[in-house]
């Protein structure tokens, strides 16, 4: 890939209403995500989204996508891939997903681009703000697959694409594409928000102690639920304070803990012992995000 695929396209002269007032309630949406969650349980759900990240891409393009052809794309696109003079933040926003459209233009998808413009749209969030290591993208798209490739043109992710002429496609179609996946953001902010709500953690959390074999398998007490429910939402607790949540004596609130220790559930970083973490296994994110590909 050429350097100069790497450069923002110039956006559409006339940008609709429709789609800038949805970039810009994006970027609310967005912070608002972010300060639902500590930064301890941010770090934990991060990771578990990366990894999910690679089964989406599977799904959306067809083909495993080849671990160095998103390497060399990871680092062209550090130095590479800016918004350049682009200020205004909704505006840097478009033109990130128009630069994705650009890219899967530009290159056959069969060589790794859509999993690799996902790559750089992310890159692109990132910079700008909008926490997408909180939300996937790559999960709104596999459930819009049909239509996000309809809007690239692609009709079969397994045939080869021809682009002649690819550069002639109308700006329409640059819009249309752009107004699609600003919904596919949107649906998977809006999705992590209620799920990561103080109100659906505590519906979430309540169910899995009533029903997850690996909670009842290893003794877990329902009394620590409360404990635990503070950990998720605070990131990090005193050791004293956690097992004074749990309202049970010192010794058997001590054993409980160490059971959560034992599945993953809590943390007990080796440099602070008096001090506990969450921790966020895949199949406790599952009970989190149950419509999530994380096991």
């Amino acid at each position: 890939m050429t350097t100069d695929q790497w450069l923002i396209p110039p956006l559409p002269d006339s940008i609709p209403p429709s789609i800038l007032s949805k970039a810009d309630v994006l970027v609310t949406k967005t912070a608002f995500l972010a300060g639902l969650l500590a930064p301890e349980t941010a770090a934990c759900l991060s990771r578990q989204l990366k990894i999910s990240d690679a089964d989406y891409s599977r799904i959306i393009d067809g083909h495993n996508t080849d671990l160095e052809v998103l390497e060399d794309a990871t680092n062209l696109a550090s130095t590479q891939s800016t918004l350049g003079e682009i200020t205004e933040l909704r505006r840097r926003l478009i033109a990130a997903l128009a630069h994705h459209y650009h890219l899967v233009q530009t290159q056959p998808l069969a060589d790794g681009n859509g999993a690799m413009a996902r790559l750089v749209v992310h890159m692109h969030f990132a910079q700008i703000g909008l926490h997408p290591q909180l939300w996937s993208l790559s999960r709104g798209i596999a459930r819009r697959q049909e239509k996000y490739h309809a809007a690239l043109g692609i009709n079969d992710v397994t045939q080869e694409r021809q682009f002649a002429g690819a550069f002639q496609r109308s700006e329409q179609a640059s819009l249309s594409f752009i107004e699609l996946m600003l919904d596919v953001c949107h649906e998977e902010v809006d999705y992590m928000t209620t799920a990561l709500s103080r109100h659906q953690l505590r519906k979430s959390v309540a169910h899995a102690y009533r029903i997850n074999s690996r909670l009842t398998d290893a003794g877990v007490s329902p009394e620590t639920m409360p404990a635990l429910l503070a950990l998720l939402i605070q990131g990090s607790l005193p050791r004293t304070e956690f097992v004074t949540f749990t309202g049970l004596p010192p010794e058997i609130a001590s054993d409980q803990l160490n059971r959560l220790i034992n599945l993953g559930i809590v943390m007990s970083p080796p440099f602070n012992f008096q001090r506990l973490e969450v921790g966020l296994p895949a199949w406790f994110a599952q009970v989190l995000l149950p419509d999530c590909h994380l096991a």
